[in-house]
């Protein structure tokens, strides 16, 4: 961590700056302390230089040009100047910049997305949390990739005179967010919305589901800013007649019978990784369709083997509501049972988890990185082993879910009742699930609701 060392009246005192280097870095900013050397050609380490000793740097997220770590306490203390006291340097340098970056956050749409993200990283919603990051970082790229042409159309910005003329920083304002810009940028996003993972790489075409996910965290941030009255509700950009966000294509998940019975027959290899990935998938199959986050987090408390029943709430409900929260309760059948028995652990106290992959020490954002981590495993040894049952179909976590669905639906359960015990909180969201249907059922089932 690298520290402001003020020294008063012959006193040193460390303040804490919060931001981290490594070991490496810190070397070299103590060998360039009084100057840079220019023979040194590395952007990284020339940007944080400017950071901790030049007068400003450019903020390549932002988008914005900050003032130095170094500057900053020059500042203070000028501020200060004869009533400098160690306390009130303290609170001047940890405030420093906070009334004018509340007042970005109020006009800036960028900046508002990086605090939703930080606001809901606080409440434990990691999912959220980075999805409001990543369109945060995504509408930044898509900024910095104006022309003069572009920035003057979208953002108001003026082209410069001279050739040569440094451009502005570009702030991308509630103001600036028309149908016209949101239509500019899903079709960049369809071309460029994948960011390269090197400098020798090109950017690739983002999905039309992945521009959905973006644009319905940005639709939210406006919502938010029509609310607080930082926006007027006529300048609102989306909906029937001006922008409508993209839903991405409803792929068929659910497997065919023949499919699933070639699932449920099959030998994994005992005590392995396969046995574990196949237990999983039936799991959530057999277990009203309960995804690998649910599994994860059920507790003993919720499971009763007495009434061979198993209660919770879906993770992704409890996140988002917290009045009416209704319960999914699961019959446990022989198979699933079963599972239990061979991956639950051994102390059945209330509280602790029945497998064992998370622990109570964990942060949620590594539990969200374990489960993660789980999903693509499990993925990875169902398809394994759909290709030995020569399954063409995509066998993933969300194929057992669509699956419990369809089966109970193609047996002529109401729909009440499949959505109920999806956890589903109304019909509309269950009706997607249709989706997942041959053309023809799907013209069955709709004709007789």
């Amino acid at each position: 961590m690298v520290k402001w060392s003020v020294i008063s009246e012959r006193k040193p005192r460390l303040f804490s700056t919060g931001r981290k280097v490594t070991t490496a870095e810190w070397k070299f900013l103590q060998d360039n302390k009084q100057k840079l050397d220019n023979r040194n050609k590395d952007e990284e380490k020339i940007q944080l230089w400017r950071e901790m000793y030049g007068d400003t740097f450019h903020d390549t997220l932002s988008g914005k040009t900050q003032i130095s770590y170094l500057k900053r306490a020059h500042v203070v203390i000028g501020q200060l100047g004869d009533n400098f006291t160690f306390e009130g340097f303290a609170e001047a340098i940890f405030n420093f910049g906070k009334e004018e970056k509340k007042l970005a956050e109020q006009t800036d749409l960028i900046a508002a997305l990086l605090t939703k993200a930080a606001n809901m990283d606080s409440a434990g919603r990691i999912g959220n949390a980075t999805n409001y990051g990543l369109a945060a970082k995504s509408l930044r790229r898509f900024v910095n990739s104006f022309t003069d042409d572009d920035r003057k159309k979208f953002l108001n910005i003026p082209v410069p005179r001279r050739i040569n003329q440094p451009r502005p920083a570009a702030t991308l304002r509630f103001e600036h967010l028309t149908p016209e810009f949101l239509t500019s940028y899903e079709q960049w996003m369809l071309h460029y919305g994948k960011a390269p993972q090197s400098k020798e790489k090109q950017p690739i075409p983002a999905s039309l589901t992945t521009v959905g996910i973006y644009l319905r965290h940005v639709r939210a941030v406006v919502n938010d800013a029509i609310e607080a009255g930082l926006m007027s509700r006529e300048a609102y950009p989306f909906g029937r007649n001006r922008y409508v966000i993209p839903a991405g294509a409803n792929a068929k998940k659910a497997l065919p019978k023949a499919d699933l019975e070639k699932i449920k027959a099959y030998q994994p290899i005992p005590g392995t990784t396969e046995q574990r990935s196949h237990d999983l998938w039936l799991f959530s199959y057999f277990g009203n369709g309960a995804n690998l986050t649910d599994i994860c987090r059920l507790t003993w408390g919720r499971v009763d083997l007495k009434e061979s029943k198993i209660t919770f709430i879906r993770q992704k409900t409890a996140r988002s509501k917290k009045q009416n929260l209704t319960p999914i309760v699961a019959h446990l059948r022989p198979e699933t049972i079963a599972v239990i028995e061979r991956w639950g652990i051994t102390d059945r106290r209330p509280n602790n988890y029945v497998f064992p992959f998370l622990n109570p020490n964990m942060t949620e954002r590594q539990k969200k990185q374990t489960i993660h981590q789980l999903v693509k495993m499990t993925n990875k040894w169902m398809g394994k082993i759909a290709k030995q049952l020569e399954i063409d179909a995509d066998v993933n976590t969300y194929a057992a879910r669509h699956s419990f669905a369809t089966s109970l639906l193609k047996s002529k359960a109401p729909l009440a009742f499949i959505s109920k015990s999806l956890g589903h909180t109304n019909l509309k969201t269950t009706e997607s699930y249709l989706g997942s249907f041959d053309d023809e059922e799907a013209k069955a089932f709709l004709s007789a609701l």
